[in-house]
C-alpha cells in the first residue's frame, strides 16, 4: 500500500502584494521617510489649529507653515526613491526640523520636531543590507576551497599508486647495480695462477 506523497501548497494570490511591499520597504530606509513626512504633516496641522488658543507663525501670511511642511515630505518621499542622495535629504530635513521650533509653531508643538528628528536620523544611518551577498560569496569560496584540496588529494592518491607499480615491475636502483656488477665479474675470464715463491725460472746456458 503506498500513500501519496505530500504536495506543497501554493503561495495566496492575496499575499502576493503583502510580500511585495515588505521587499520594497526593506530595500530602502522606509520608516526614515515616513517619521519625516509625518513631521512634515503634524507641523501643517498645527498652523490650523492652536494650543489653548496659543499659535504662532511667522514670515508674511503664514508662508513658513506651507515651507516647511512641504519641505519635510518632499524630503521623507526623495529619501524612498532617490536612495543614492539619501544623506543629503536626512541633512535638509534635520536643518528645517530644527528651523520649525523658531519658525512654525514651536515645531509643531515639539511633535513634528521629536519625529523630523528622528526620521531624519534613521535616513541618514541606513545602509543597504549586504550581509546575504557576502555570505553567498564566503560559502562558494569555501566550496572552491574544498574542491580543491579533495583533487589535490586524489592527485596524491594516484601519484602514490604510479610509484608502487613501478617499485614492483622494476628492482631498486641498488639491487639493479649488484646484478649487473655481479653478471660482468661472471663474464671475465679467469686470471692465470700467479708463480710459487719457491720455483724459479729456468734459465738456458
Amino acid at each position: 500500500m503506498t500513500s501519496a506523497e505530500p504536495q506543497p501548497v501554493p503561495p495566496k494570490r492575496s499575499d502576493a502584494p503583502w510580500r511585495g511591499f515588505r521587499h520594497w520597504r526593506r530595500t530602502r530606509p522606509f520608516w526614515g521617510g515616513l517619521f519625516t513626512a509625518l513631521a512634515g504633516l503634524e507641523i501643517f496641522g498645527t498652523t490650523q489649529m492652536s494650543l489653548a488658543g496659543l499659535a504662532f507663525q511667522m514670515g508674511p501670511t503664514g508662508f513658513l507653515s506651507w515651507l516647511v511642511p512641504t519641505i519635510l515630505v518632499t524630503c521623507g518621499l526623495l529619501m524612498w526613491f532617490r536612495l543614492q542622495h539619501r544623506i543629503l535629504y536626512a541633512v535638509v530635513a534635520a536643518v528645517t526640523t530644527l528651523f520649525s521650533l523658531i519658525g512654525v509653531n514651536l515645531g509643531g508643538f515639539f511633535v513634528g520636531l521629536l519625529l523630523g528628528l528622528l526620521g531624519s536620523a534613521l535616513g541618514f544611518a541606513w545602509a543597504p543590507d549586504t550581509h546575504p551577498t557576502a555570505t553567498r560569496g564566503s560559502e562558494s569560496a569555501g566550496d572552491g576551497t574544498a574542491r580543491d584540496e579533495a583533487a589535490g588529494d586524489e592527485t596524491a592518491r594516484d601519484e602514490g599508486g604510479g610509484d608502487g607499480t613501478a617499485g614492483d615491475g622494476t628492482p631498486d636502483d641498488g639491487t639493479g647495480r649488484d646484478g649487473s656488477s655481479a653478471r660482468a665479474g661472471a663474464d671475465l675470464p679467469a686470471p692465470d695462477a700467479a708463480p710459487s715463491a719457491g720455483s724459479r725460472p729456468s734459465s738456458t746456458s
